[in-house]
């Protein structure tokens, strides 16, 4: 009984041993190294490498904005120019004729006009597209005959920029959105079925639709030709003539006026002092008669 007892023990004692004996393969040892030279520098990159880049599920659409379109922009330029008194008429002629028969210049003229009262002023509103703004303005400063010895000054320009590029886009939509509406109307018109009634008020409505359309396409034609062309407003004023004045030229001319001016001035401040001369001569008599006395009494004096 004692030697299977023994047994048993040295049995269970081999089993125990068995089991603390480390296996490689067990999967819940963890071994570590430490770093090296030769392994620092790649764990480094493991450790702190960035986070790869955010893939959506494929459940969720990522949708990137469109470029926009590139912006459009309208220029208004104006030009003021001072010439001699017989250039002016000569310089506007020139510019409307230019405008009006130059093909190359593609010039659209929007108004003009021409006024001559003591002076002589001209007005020329023109469209030009962007390359022709300057040899318009090179036409316009080309020395005249009639300049004389003096050549033509710019006295003030300038140009504004407006950007209408919203504008332009409301304008598309407001027409596409009329020539739906009006296509619609068109083709519930074809229909067979439609009763009397419905034929006018269809009729009606496909009227103030086309009216409609046709305001969209003037309003869409008008901004476009604001866009292509630049409008030019010019000014061609006449240069004011400095004349020198002598301080005689009209002495004696006005040397009559002043006297009599003076000598009325004169006889108003008299007619002004005639009230007050009796009081003066009242004073003066009473200052003299007073002076006298204390004369007197100086020359003799009182005995007591």
């Amino acid at each position: 009984m004692l030697r299977k007892t023994s047994l048993y023990c040295a049995a269970l004692a081999l089993v125990l041993a068995g089991c603390d004996k480390p296996d490689g393969k067990d999967k819940n040892i963890v071994h570590m190294t430490m770093p090296t030279a030769t392994n620092a520098a790649p764990q480094a990159e493991r450790l702190y490498a960035p986070p790869p880049p955010f893939v959506p599920p494929p459940d969720i659409a990522i949708t990137t904005e469109a470029p926009r379109a590139n912006a459009l922009f309208s220029l208004q330029h104006t030009l003021n120019l001072a010439m001699s008194h017989d250039a002016v008429a000569v310089r506007f002629q020139v510019a409307r004729d230019a405008c009006l028969k130059e093909k190359t210049l593609h010039c659209v003229l929007t108004s003009a006009s021409i006024s001559a009262t003591d002076t002589v002023d001209a007005q020329l509103n023109v469209a030009l597209p962007h390359e022709q703004v300057a040899p318009f303005k090179k036409l316009l400063l080309k020395r005249l005959p009639q300049d004389g010895a003096s050549a033509v000054d710019v006295t003030a320009q300038s140009t504004t920029t407006e950007n209408q590029t919203q504008a332009a886009a409301d304008l598309d939509r407001q027409l596409a959105q009329a020539k739906t509406y009006r296509d619609s109307l068109e083709a519930l018109a074809k229909r067979s079925n439609l009763t009397v009634d419905e034929v006018l008020k269809i009729h009606e409505a496909l009227t103030a639709a086309q009216e409609a359309v046709d305001s969209a396409e003037a309003a869409k034609n008008a901004s476009d030709a604001k866009i292509v062309l630049e409008h030019l407003n010019i000014s061609l004023t006449e240069r004011p003539v400095v004349i020198v004045v002598s301080a005689f030229d009209g002495f004696w001319k006005n040397a009559g006026d002043i006297f009599m001016t003076s000598t009325a001035e004169m006889l108003l401040r008299i007619v002004n002092a005639l009230p007050w001369l009796p009081l003066a001569g009242l004073l003066a008599w009473l200052a003299a008669r007073f002076v006298r006395r204390a004369q007197i009494r100086r020359k003799h004096p009182d005995p007591t």
